[in-house]
């Protein structure tokens, strides 16, 4: 069972939130083409209050004539919350 988190300060809550986008820009870059894609907005907002509260979106938008799996955007937010576990165990645990 994993520990408990540690008090997040506002450093720690950047690193997250940088953690989040850069983990789900990475998934999604690495099953579509940079090309193939006309948009890619990644937003996170990371608050720490007794608990860690999260919320991670993601609006992807391609080229007409790219195929690709639509499931992508929900593919890439469950790898980014897993992917958030691990690195919260590793990191901010106490």
């Amino acid at each position: 069972m994993p520990g408990k988190l540690k008090k997040l300060s506002p450093e720690d809550l950047n690193e997250i939130s940088d953690f989040l986008s850069s983990t789900a820009q990475d998934f999604i870059l690495n099953q579509i083409s940079s090309k193939e894609i006309d948009d890619l907005d990644i937003k996170s907002e990371v608050s720490y209050n007794q608990e860690l509260d999260v919320d991670l979106s993601i609006d992807l938008q391609v080229d007409e004539l790219c195929v690709y799996d639509e499931d992508i955007v929900n593919q890439a937010l469950d790898f980014t919350f897993k992917a958030l576990e691990s690195f919260l165990d590793d990191n901010y645990r106490e």
